[in-house]
């Protein structure tokens, strides 16, 4: 190759390296451009009621709907349009970025069309205010696909709702749930959900409470329900954990009954127990173990379905009302005391006692093997079932125990001594035992004696 057409060659594959190199700067422009579409904040200047698809209806005059191009943060505020509530209704479906609701807002859509609002950043909805959702009839004609957020202070007000994402419900804001409310994302409650008769709030994901869940004849649950240690879920109705309940604050039944269901275990080192009137109703496929407290009060009580098993540490105080199960077992160094009714048999465990103040009935079989204790103090203890005592003890301090369907006394320990309250011995029930008690027991039975 002579010099000029070498010197020629040069020239041209520089000339033609250039063009590559702008051609390729033009497509990582495009393509970024592409990668990150402008962002839009788009404010609702609809007044009290418009469509969502309505250019007047937003500043800037675009309607909200991502696209490769741009995206939406939409913020819709009642307060700054100077109307009590903002109605806002889609025709269509809507993908934006977020949506930021103060003042009071409703969103939905019309009864004859479906539509979806997709929030397509993990921010999702944030409530600011108070924001209603409704979607209308059995049919879900209106939709939110993604997270939704109710700040504290905020009240979400989800009227048959579905929302595919997580629910976060902050402390000191409030959900209240009207209709069939389903999600497909985990509710995380820190503040208060209140369920409506006849309504429920559920999803197939984990459903975790640290805050308050009221139930007014309505439900709520999940996969998992996890009860913290500062849950309280309260009320007449049902809750469930289709897999699995777990109970570390308290859950307790008023104005009726509360169910609480699980095809798995529920595992207890919080609160069970029932308001006066009421009932704690336990439907699990397993056994139960105690290891926090129960509590049975008058005119009502708490039912298992399955045996439960008052473990170390466990407490169990009848307060007037009703304990149920299949077979109840007191385990040694756990706490059984009080006075009411016992239904199911009864099994004290070696070194176990039940201590039982007051009259009781046990509708059941008793059990109590060597080194166990049942204590009966100041009242009666009918047993409708069989007693059998191996070796074990019966200690009545000022009460007696009547074993209405026998007892089988194998070594037994029998104990009966006076009650600080009562005396078997005062039969005239003057508080003292002395020879009127002796004359009183004389002229109203001896003279029964078939000798006398």
């Amino acid at each position: 190759m002579t010099e000029n057409n070498f010197a020629k060659s040069r020239k041209e594959g520089g000339i033609m390296f250039r063009k590559v190199l702008m051609l390729t700067s033009i497509v990582l422009v495009f393509s970024a451009c592409e990668v990150k579409a402008g962002v839009i904040h788009s404010t609702w200047v609809g007044g009290e009621f418009g469509w969502w698809e309505q250019v007047s209806n937003w500043d800037p005059a675009k309607v909200p709907h991502n696209s490769a191009a741009e995206t939406f943060i939409v913020k819709i505020d009642s307060n700054s349009i100077g109307v009590d509530e903002a109605k806002v209704k889609l025709q269509e479906d809507h993908p934006i970025d977020m949506l930021l609701c103060y003042g009071n807002v409703s969103l939905g859509g019309p009864t004859y069309v479906w539509s979806q609002l997709r929030l397509e950043e993990p921010n999702g909805i944030v409530n600011y205010g108070g924001l209603n959702i409704i979607a209308y009839g059995s049919v879900r004609l209106f939709e939110i696909k993604g997270n939704t957020t109710n700040i504290v202070g905020a009240v979400l007000d989800l009227w048959g709702a579905s929302i595919f994402g997580d629910l976060y419900n902050q402390a000191g804001a409030m959900v209240e749930v009207n209709g069939e409310v389903e999600l497909d994302g985990d509710v995380d409650n820190a503040g208060i959900i209140m369920v409506a008769p006849y309504h429920e709030l559920e999803t197939d994901q984990y459903f975790h409470n640290s805050g308050q869940i009221i139930l007014i004849e309505g439900g709520c649950g999940g996969e998992v329900l996890d009860n913290n240690s500062t849950g309280i879920i309260e009320g007449f109705g049902y809750i469930y954990g289709a897999q699995e309940v777990q109970n570390k604050g308290r859950i307790i039944a008023s104005g009726g009954s509360l169910a609480v269901l699980s095809k798995g275990p529920l595992s207890n080192s919080g609160l069970l127990s029932n308001y006066p009137l009421s009932s704690l109703q336990i439907k699990t496929a397993e056994d139960v173990n105690n290891s926090g407290t129960i509590k049975a009060n008058t005119g009502g009580g708490v039912a298992f379905d399955y045996n439960l098993v008052n473990e170390p540490n466990g407490i169990i105080k009848l307060l007037g009302g009703t304990l149920a199960a299949t077979t109840i077992t007191q385990s040694a160094e756990a706490n059984f005391t009080g006075f009411g009714g016992i239904t199911g048999d009864l099994f004290i465990d070696p070194n176990g006692i039940i201590e039982l103040t007051g009259p009781t009935n046990i509708v059941g079989d008793v059990n109590i093997p060597a080194n166990a204790t049942l204590q009966i103090s100041d009242g009666t203890t009918l047993i409708t079932g069989h007693a059998t005592c191996n070796n074990g003890t019966i200690h009545m301090i000022g009460g007696r125990v009547i074993c209405q369907g026998g007892l089988t006394n194998n070594n037994c320990n029998i104990i009966w001594e006076p009650g600080t309250y009562t005396n078997m011995a005062d039969f005239n029930l003057d508080g003292k035992v002395n020879f009127k008690d002796f004359a009183y027991f004389g002229d109203t039975w001896l003279w029964k004696a078939d000798w006398y």
